[in-house]
């Protein structure tokens, strides 16, 4: 609603107020207008509650010209979240929102504490120009602010771990968002290496039973399969649940890890797993830390490292070391296509394919030869799915397609189903 009030009934706060901070020349320029021709009717004060939202600069010019009235549109935000954000998008509609700015603007979206209201309509939407709404996610807040998902990722570790030193640099422009977070990032592996017990591989139980060990570098899905038991998993014991999780200080296990003695014959003793309770190569994944975790594989040439996904176009967007393994997750016959397309163009030492769960019967089309290894498996139950078993003849079928294709087989120990035949006479 459009109004006019006195100019000192205006209130400012956080988190509005120096957000986006008032620079003193700007104000000079706009007061001696104001002090001409008035009040830009234009351009009204954005407010909420009584309190600016959008403005700040205007308000400052008005006070300084001597005007007592000015304009305002006060708006009705179902909370605090919603005036940020528009706040946000607005600055950014003007151009006022470089690196340098970032930091503070996460910050905001970010900050913790109940903040009352529901910022989602019925509809579970935001009323936002462009359909921008806060929210947790990185893609989400990247999209409001105008940047990069992988600069938000960047402006939340530095606002976390970041010392005050690398955050005014940031601010004043002096130091540029990757680089200051390169340098958070290091500082924090040195100091978790200095005060935590190195970090090494874990060894896997039966359900992993194809690879002794596993290797978590980061955490962390937002596939939103049904029949992960992943998600259970960090659910329950992990205090970042199941958001995506970069753990850098874990880039050292490779080499914090005992190399067995039977891994000399044993080649499962060897190989391990990576990233059994994420998905490394999913689109949310910034690149730096995928290449991270590929350089820690190559400078650990004893070990075979496993590789699983189930966005295969990512594979090949980087160079693998020959120790590296690469597979992808095959469960329904819609993934068939792209996996041969994907897998026909790539290099690695072993391509692999996991069909575990195996929901329905997999036809390959004489396509399967572009695979080294075929892992079959069953549905281990979770929260939302019950445990499940393939039928045996898809079973029997891929495995007649896998050894017309001259691939290596592997059964894991969740797949039950057999033949149950009986002679008809």
């Amino acid at each position: 609603m459009i109004q006019v009030v006195k100019t000192d009934s205006l209130k400012t706060r956080p988190p509005f107020l120096n957000l986006f901070p008032v620079v003193p020349e700007n104000v000079m320029a706009i007061t001696e207008v104001m002090k001409k021709t008035g009040f830009d009717q234009s351009k009204p004060i954005d407010t909420w509650q009584g309190f600016v939202v959008d403005g700040h600069t205007r308000l400052e010019s008005a006070k300084k010209a001597g005007l007592d009235r000015v304009l305002i549109f006060d708006h009705n935000f179902a909370n605090e979240d919603e005036a940020l954000a528009y706040a946000i998008y607005n600055q950014r509609v003007r151009r006022n929102i470089d690196l340098a700015r970032i930091l503070e603007c996460v910050a905001a979206l970010d900050r913790p504490g109940p903040r009352g209201g529901d910022y989602t309509s019925e509809k579970g939407e935001l009323s936002l120009p462009g359909d921008l709404a806060p929210g947790d996610s990185a893609e989400t807040t990247a999209s409001l602010l105008g940047v990069s998902r992988a600069s938000v990722t960047r402006a939340r570790v530095i606002n976390e771990y970041g010392d005050d030193e690398v955050k005014e640099a940031v601010r004043k422009g002096e130091k540029p968002l990757r680089e200051a977070y390169q340098e958070t990032q290091e500082k924090r592996a040195i100091e978790r290496e200095r005060t935590e017990p190195k970090p090494t591989f874990n060894q896997t139980n039966d359900n992993i039973e194809w690879a002794s060990w596993s290797w978590n570098p980061v955490t962390g899905c937002n596939h939103k399969c049904e029949y992960c038991y992943a998600r259970d998993i960090a659910n329950h014991y992990f205090p970042e649940k199941f958001k995506p999780t970069f753990h850098p200080e874990r880039l050292t296990a490779p080499k914090n890890t005992k190399f067995p003695k039977t891994a000399a014959t044993n080649i499962g003793d060897r190989s391990v797993f990576v990233c059994s309770m994420a998905d490394l190569f999913g689109s949310w994944i910034p690149k730096e830390q995928i290449e991270a975790v590929i350089k820690a594989t190559a400078d650990a040439q004893q070990w075979n490292f496993l590789f699983l996904t189930k966005n295969p176009e990512r594979y090949l967007e980087f160079n693998f070391p020959k120790n590296a393994w690469l597979g992808t997750t095959v469960d329904v016959q819609s993934r068939v296509e792209k996996a041969v397309e994907v897998f026909s163009k790539i290099k690695a030492t072993v391509k692999f394919l996991s069909c575990e769960p195996m929901l329905e019967k997999l036809t390959f089309s004489n396509k399967l030869r572009v695979f080294d290894w075929v892992l079959i498996g069953g549905g281990t139950k979770s929260t939302k799915t019950p445990a499940n078993q393939p039928e045996w003849s898809w079973v029997e079928d891929l495995l007649g397609q896998a050894r017309a294709a001259g691939c290596m087989v592997y059964f894991k120990p969740n797949l039950e189903v057999r033949p149950r035949e009986y002679p008809t006479k």
